[in-house]
C-alpha cells in the first residue's frame, strides 16, 4: 500500500515568498511530445544498467534484458504504470544539496526559499585560498574551519560536507569527515559516498544527528531527508547508471532512503545539443531508474536533480551559466512538475568562474535569477571552478547577494499597514517630519531593506577609482569577516554517551575499509 504524499503546511511567520507565477517555456503539447520520445528511447534503445538486482526487477516485470551486456528496454505502459504511481507524494523542494529549503513544491509559482537559507557544503576537492590566490588540497583543519564557518552563519541551516580532506585514506574519508561534522555544528547535513560500504556507518551516524537536530520522528526523517546521507544516484549520459551508483543504491534501500537520480546531461557532447534532445535523455534516464527501483521498493520517495551543462565549441570545457543549459534544467523541471507530478531540482551553484570577481558576480546572478524565474530559487554560497572549489571569501560574498534575491522574491507586501495612507496624510509635504525620522520607518526598515555588508553604496568622495582597489577593499572585508567568525565559533559540547557512541562508529569503519 502507497503511503501518503509527502506535503507538509508551510509555516507562519517564516517569511515566506511572495512573488506569484513562473516563466512557462514548455506547453502540454511540448511536454507530450518529450515525454513520449522519452519512453520511444526506453522502448528502442533501453538503458545500460549496472546492477543485477535492478535488471532482475525489470525482467520479472516482463522487459526485455541482456544480462551480459547489461541492457534492459522498458514497456512502455510499465513505465507509465511505475511513474503515475510516485505522482505527488513527494513535494520537499531542494536543490542538489540536503536541506528542503521550500517545504512543498508550490501548484503555479516558482519555489522561493520558506525563510532566508543558504546552501552550505558542497564536498569540492579543493580549496580557493584568498588572498594568495592559490587552489590546494583541503587539509582537515581546513575541514575543521569550513564547518565551523557554516555552523556560525545563520541563514546555513545545515552545514554539508565542505570538501574530500586530503588528510583521510579515501575509503574512510566520508566516515571522519561525518564524525567531524557531528562534533563541530549543531546542523550536520550529508557527506559524499565513495564506497558502499560506508553506507551502514552513515545511517548509525544519522541516527546521532537526528539527536543533534533534536528529531524524535525518526522513520519520517530518515524516508524524507535523511541525516548524513543524500547520495545522488548520477546517470551517465547517454543512457547509462552505472557500477557506483548501482552498487550504493543497493545498500540505501535497505535503509528506506529517498531516492534521487541525478542526470548531467552535456549539450553537444555526451547530449544532443539541443535543450530538448538532452531533455529526452535525461527523461529516459530518470524515467527507467526510477521503474526499475520502485518495483523492487515501491513504497519509496522517488525525486531527481538535473544539474545540465553545454559543451564549449572553442575550448571543450563545460559550461554551466549558459542559456542553453539552463533552459534544458527548466524544461526537465518542468516536465516532470507539471507531466508528471514528480519534483525535480536544479542547482544554480555550478559556474565557471574560477576566483571571486566580475565573472563571478554575473554568472552568480544569472543562472540564479534564470533558475528562480523558472523553476526554484535555492540561494547557494561559496562554489566556484563548476563545482571543484569552495571560497569561504566568495561565501560572504555570495550572502550579500542572496540576501537581495531573497527579499526580491519575498514580493510586494498590500495592507493597511504598507500602504501608510494615515502616515502620508500626517506628514502632508514632510515640511516639519521626514519619513526617515518616522516610528513607521525605524520599525519596517530593517525588513524591507537592503542591507548590504559589503558592497560600497556610499557617496563618491574621490576623483579616482580603480577597480582593483575597489574589488581588493571588498575582497579583504569578506576575508577578514569569515576568519573572524571561525576564529570565535565554540564549538557544541557533546555528552559522554555521545561521544562513546560516535567514536565506536567511526572506529567499525575503520576496522573494515582499512583492514
Amino acid at each position: 500500500m502507497m503511503t501518503p504524499a509527502i506535503v507538509p503546511p508551510i509555516r507562519k511567520g517564516t517569511g515566506a515568498a511572495m512573488i506569484k507565477g513562473l516563466l512557462r517555456i514548455v506547453d502540454d503539447e511540448g511536454m507530450n511530445r518529450i515525454h513520449q520520445a522519452a519512453l520511444q528511447v526506453l522502448e528502442t534503445t533501453g538503458l545500460i544498467i549496472r546492477g543485477r538486482f535492478l535488471l532482475e526487477a525489470l525482467a520479472g516485470a516482463g522487459c526485455r534484458v541482456d544480462f551480459e551486456k547489461q541492457r534492459a528496454w522498458f514497456r512502455p505502459d510499465l513505465v507509465e504504470r511505475q511513474i503515475e504511481a510516485q505522482r505527488n507524494r513527494y513535494r520537499l523542494v531542494r536543490s542538489s544539496l540536503w536541506y528542503p529549503f521550500c517545504k512543498a513544491l508550490p501548484e503555479e509559482d516558482a519555489a522561493w526559499p520558506d525563510e532566508f537559507i543558504v546552501d552550505y557544503g558542497f564536498t569540492t576537492p579543493s580549496i580557493y585560498d584568498y588572498p594568495e590566490g592559490m587552489y590546494r588540497l583541503p587539509a582537515a583543519q581546513d575541514q575543521i574551519d569550513m564547518i565551523k564557518l557554516g555552523d556560525a552563519l545563520e541563514p546555513v541551516k545545515a552545514v554539508n560536507a565542505p570538501f574530500i580532506c586530503a588528510d583521510f585514506d579515501p575509503a574512510v574519508e566520508s566516515i571522519e569527515t561525518a564524525r567531524l561534522l557531528l562534533l563541530h555544528t549543531n546542523k550536520p547535513g550529508w557527506v559524499g559516498v565513495s564506497d558502499p560500504r560506508q553506507v551502514k556507518y552513515l545511517a548509525e551516524f544519522g541516527a546521532l544527528a537526528l539527536q543533534v537536530w533534536g528529531r524524535e520522528d525518526r522513520e519520517w526523517a530518515f524516508r524524507t531527508q535523511p541525516p548524513m546521507f543524500a547520495h545522488a544516484y548520477c546517470t551517465t549520459s547517454p543512457l547509462k547508471i552505472d557500477t557506483h551508483p548501482c552498487r550504493v543504491l543497493a545498500e540505501a534501500l535497505k535503509y528506506k532512503f529517498p531516492v534521487n537520480f541525478a542526470p548531467m546531461p552535456i549539450l553537444g557532447g555526451t547530449t544532443p545539443v539541443t535543450p530538448a534532445g538532452s531533455a529526452v535523455i535525461a527523461t529516459a534516464e530518470i524515467l527507467g531508474c526510477v521503474t526499475a527501483c520502485s518495483l523492487i521498493e515501491p513504497d519509496l520517495f522517488y525525486f531527481a536533480t538535473a544539474i545540465s551543462g553545454e559543451m564549449d565549441m572553442k575550448t571543450t570545457q563545460v559550461c554551466y551559466a549558459t542559456p542553453a543549459a539552463i533552459l534544458t534544467d527548466t524544461v526537465l523541471h518542468q516536465l516532470f512538475r507539471f507531466k508528471y507530478g514528480m519534483v525535480l531540482n536544479v542547482e544554480p551553484a555550478y559556474l565557471e568562474a574560477k576566483c571571486p570577481g566580475m565573472q563571478a558576480a554575473f554568472m552568480k546572478t544569472y543562472r540564479q535569477m534564470a533558475l528562480a524565474a523558472m523553476v526554484s530559487a535555492p540561494l547557494p554560497i561559496g562554489l566556484l571552478d563548476n563545482g571543484a572549489a569552495f571560497s569561504a571569501t566568495q561565501a560572504m560574498l555570495d550572502l550579500d547577494m542572496n540576501r537581495a534575491q531573497y527579499k526580491l522574491g519575498q514580493g510586494v507586501v498590500v495592507d493597511d499597514d504598507t500602504l501608510c495612507v494615515d502616515l502620508i496624510n500626517r506628514l502632508v509635504f514632510c515640511e516639519q517630519e521626514a519619513y526617515i525620522q518616522s516610528d513607521h520607518t525605524l520599525t519596517h526598515f530593517r525588513d524591507i531593506l537592503w542591507d548590504a555588508r559589503y558592497f560600497d553604496r556610499t557617496y563618491r568622495r574621490e576623483q579616482q577609482y580603480r577597480p582593483q582597489d575597489a574589488d581588493r577593499r571588498l575582497l579583504d572585508r569578506a576575508d577578514q569577516d569569515w576568519r573572524r567568525l571561525v576564529r570565535e565559533h565554540v564549538s557544541p559540547v557533546r555528552d559522554a554517551a555521545f561521544m562513546a557512541e560516535l567514536e565506536r562508529i567511526a572506529q567499525a569503519a575503520r576496522t573494515e575499509m582499512l583492514g
